[in-house]
């Protein structure tokens, strides 16, 4: 540990600064670096592709709610767990230089019409959305995932 300050003016104790914690809200160690080239843009295997993203999402909706009933109360619990796994399989996809944002809607199938929107600025060239929509005889699941690059 390092000693920001060595003693303030009223005399408290000096603040320490743990150089492991530096980094826990982005993990760069886990994603490893952006591209070590010059390009602002990342290349055709690095992008975001929407014919990747889609099979990953489907199989996760497969896997979680083939068997599921609606229940309202364990609704909530199952939109996260489902983003998070999505999210997870798109890290291991290592395009380093996305963020990805996984928007998961679970309502109750009640052969009732529903649409969703959702509006974003973003760098045309590079950004995309993968959608995908799950239904059994008692839930519908609409699952966007947005896969933002930064520089």
């Amino acid at each position: 540990m390092e000693t920001l300050a060595d003693e303030n003016q009223d005399g408290i104790s000096p603040k320490r600064f743990d150089k492991s914690l530096a980094n826990d809200s982005f993990d760069l160690e886990r994603r490893g670096s952006t591209d070590s080239t010059f390009s602002l843009r990342p290349s055709y295997k690095q992008k975001f592709k929407t014919s990747v993203v889609s099979p990953i999402i489907q199989d996760v909706l497969d896997q979680r709610l083939s068997n599921a009933l609606y229940d309202k109360d364990q609704a909530p619990g199952w939109a996260h767990e489902i983003s998070q796994e999505i999210k997870q399989k798109l890290l291991d996809l290592e395009l380093n230089r996305y963020k990805y944002i996984v928007n998961v809607i679970i309502m109750e199938n009640k052969s009732a019409g529903a649409r969703t929107q959702c509006i974003c600025a973003w760098d045309q060239d590079t950004d995309n959305v993968a959608r995908e929509v799950f239904k059994n005889d008692s839930i519908v699941c609409a699952v966007a995932v947005f896969g933002v690059c930064f520089y």
